[in-house]
């Protein structure tokens, strides 16, 4: 956590305060910080990328896929390493897990597009390594990245049955990488797992109009946005500097323009920013924001605020790393897969 003096936390904060908030970039409240990307680089993965800030934040992502028994495999395996964390890290272990549930819940990718046969299915394991981050909270870059790389990610086309419910058949690949299918698109000639207990518009649906459900609807990974909770402001990306004054940080998940979960708050006072607090701001202002210590929660308007925040940019941020992996396909069908950068 970096350290602010009584002046630079009284300055910052107030500056986040005000309506609408000034930020040490001049970002605005829904603005990311500038990245570079590429994408599918790494020829050893079935998807891949990586992605610099500008403040030198950086993160790789490899997606791999083996063929497991659907019954005794889990689908969704997400490892996160992380410069100068250590590996049995409990904070890097529940950031896997908040992407592997946030994975696993979506039916349309584990019961549709992961799916092979009655038997079989894909399991992905989605390697994450941060190489360098200016922050507090990794989710961001994280979530960018793994966003790119599910989207790059393409997977081998089954030209064998997909029903083996009578005689246990192993999948067969067509070996053409040319013909591999986009994770992200319909996948052409597989049954999917109809689900007896799924709710389509508050109805119970019969397995039939589920197959028909899961065929039919383009899935795009989520994404997770934090943001900081300063006073009345909510600041999208916060910037280290941001944390250290923040009342807290809020996360919530995005997914083809609904608001997923989780949605959780955690309270992010430093050491720095607490004395700093205690001597220096007027007693209301420090009432108010013991107070809000004290509540184990977060106001109702702010929660309000970032969810109205996080649907508009969650379209707006979906739509740019599109076009990121668009520009890198058109490029690779010209001259070959990108090098590292």
């Amino acid at each position: 956590m970096v350290r602010l003096s009584p002046a630079e936390y009284s300055y910052l904060r107030s500056s986040l305060e005000t309506v609408p908030p000034v930020r040490p970039d001049a970002r605005t409240v829904a603005q990311f910080r500038p990245l570079q990307a590429a994408t599918n680089f790494m020829p050893t993965c079935y998807g891949s990328a990586r992605v610099r800030t500008a403040d030198g934040g950086e993160c790789i992502v490899g997606v791999k896929a083996k063929v497991a028994r659907t019954v005794s495999a889990k689908l969704i395996n997400v490892s996160i390493d992380m410069s100068g964390t250590r590996d049995d890290d409990p904070a890097l272990a529940n950031i896997a897990l908040t992407f592997e549930k946030l994975l696993q819940d979506s039916p349309i990718l584990t019961a549709e597009k992961l799916r092979l046969t009655s038997r079989f299915s894909f399991t992905l394991f989605i390697d994450a390594l941060v190489l360098a981050h200016n922050g507090n909270n990794p989710l961001n870059l994280l979530s960018l990245t793994i966003y790119l790389a599910l989207m790059s990610t393409r997977l081998p086309k089954l030209i064998s049955s997909t029903d083996d419910s009578a005689a246990e058949e192993i999948p067969v690949f067509d070996d053409d990488w040319e013909n591999s299918v986009p994770l992200t698109g319909l996948i052409q000639g597989q049954a999917p797992a109809p689900r007896h207990d799924l709710l389509l518009d508050g109805k119970q649906i019969t397995p039939e109009q589920a197959a028909l459900f899961y065929k039919t609807t383009p899935w795009k990974p989520p994404i997770l946005f934090v943001f900081a909770v300063i006073g009345n402001s909510i600041l999208i990306d916060p910037s280290l500097e941001e944390e250290a004054v923040a009342d807290g940080t809020l996360t919530i998940g995005w997914q083809q323009g609904k608001v997923v979960a989780p949605l959780r708050y955690l309270e992010t006072y430093s050491s720095s920013s607490t004395a700093a607090a205690t001597s220096f701001v007027d007693p209301s202002a420090k009432k108010q924001n013991s107070a809000l210590a004290k509540s184990g929660g977060i106001n109702l308007e702010i929660l309000k605020k970032a969810y109205e925040l996080a649907l508009d940019a969650g379209s707006d941020v979906a739509e740019s790393l599109d076009l990121i992996i668009k520009l890198d396909r058109e490029e690779e069908a010209e001259s070959g897969p990108p090098a590292m950068f």
